[in-house]
């Protein structure tokens, strides 16, 4: 392996038009493919796993946690990361001449803020807005399709995302949002925060019409249906416990996290109100 010496020295006199990406988020990953800038990736986080194709990249970290020689090793030019977990290594990459970029995923809206800053940092701005556009109609379709539902109409959701205490999403995720378009409502969705624990007595309170917990083991779903008052709620009762949703649809801020709220929006609104863009797939 060369020194850490020569690594630090050939990225600051190899730059090129073109950035060596090194992506600790997948979410961020999925979107540099998505503006058809995979060739600028040259390393992953372990994380990283869709397309296919990019996990023949380098592993250079886990998601949020740089790993420094091999980080260093793939020469990068430019470093993306949801967040780091960790300040020191964000000073750490600094000092070593690497240029960090962060790119919160909280609200809906940072998905659009994220894309026009990776479109002009990639040299991809008209892909960035071809893909701003058709998320923005994917969701005035939605919208347009949902504007004669009443808040009663919308089934109450409870969004699953821990067991031993119950881990759920707030006002503040843009989990809020992604049920909202899907027909539903987050029967969480006034607490003031992005994710939070909650007793089951409260989710016995809130009374959810849909559990969804997406990717959520066997093991956790025993353990979770011995929780006091499991049996009482309306989800349960009326079999709309749903675990088997790909989790990275509803947890990635990226390009798929509209295919997620297309499939929920099958999951959640009657079959004869299922009016996407797209053709029918069924007979009603």
């Amino acid at each position: 392996m060369k020194p850490l010496f020569w690594i630090v020295l050939t990225i600051c006199v190899s730059a090129t038009a073109a950035e060596r990406v090194a992506s600790l988020s997948p979410n961020l990953t999925e979107t540099v493919v998505r503006l058809g800038a995979e060739d600028q990736l040259v390393g992953r986080s372990s994380a990283c796993d869709y397309p296919e194709s990019v996990r023949k990249l380098p592993v250079v970290g886990r998601f949020g946690v740089p790993a420094l020689e091999p980080l260093l090793a793939t020469r990068p030019t430019l470093v993306i990361a949801e967040t780091l977990r960790n300040d020191a290594d964000a000073e750490r990459l600094r000092e070593l001449g690497v240029r960090l970029e962060a790119f919160p995923a909280v609200t809906l809206d940072d998905y659009f803020r994220n894309l026009a800053r990776l479109g002009a940092l990639l040299g991809k701005e008209k892909e960035a807005r071809e893909e701003a556009g058709r998320a923005k109609q994917l969701i005035a379709a939605w919208k347009a399709d949902d504007a004669a539902l009443t808040e009663k109409e919308r089934p109450k959701v409870l969004v699953i995302i821990g067991v031993s205490p119950v881990v759920t999403a707030g006002k503040n995720s843009f989990l809020t949002p992604l049920i909202k378009l899907a027909g539903g409502r987050n029967v969480a969705g006034k607490v003031d925060k992005n994710y939070f624990s909650c007793s089951f007595e409260q989710v016995v309170l809130w009374q959810p019409e849909v559990i969804l917990a997406p990717g959520l083991s066997p093991e956790l779903l025993r353990e979770l249906k011995k929780s006091p008052g499991w049996d009482l709620l309306p989800a349960v009762k009326n079999g709309r416990v749903v675990t088997g949703f790909d989790a990275d649809l509803a947890y990635r801020l990226g390009p798929r996290t509209f295919d997620g709220i297309a499939q929920l929006r099958e999951i959640l609104r009657p079959p004869a109100s299922v009016r996407h863009t797209q053709p029918q797939s069924r007979a009603e």
